[in-house]
């Protein structure tokens, strides 16, 4: 990868919900509506990571580019 490129937003927003469920787990005692809130937000973050992951290496192939016809002498 390009030291250059970028990641996607995407990739970068399932890191701040990873980091988010995992704080949400140490934070609040363990209920049913706070293990679904850390699973919804661990779901979330996978999901993202592999949006942003499947955008980032399609962004970085780029359209297919035109050859020139060859020319007639």
């Amino acid at each position: 990868m390009n030291a250059k490129k970028r990641f996607h937003p995407l990739l970068m927003a399932g890191f701040v919900f990873l980091i988010l469920a995992s704080v949400s787990r140490w934070i609040k005692p363990h209920t049913d509506v706070s293990d679904a809130i850390t699973g919804l937000l661990y779901g979330l973050a996978i999901g993202c990571m592999l949006l942003g992951i499947v955008k980032t290496t399609r962004g970085s192939a780029g359209p297919p580019t035109q050859t020139e016809p060859p020319k007639q002498a």
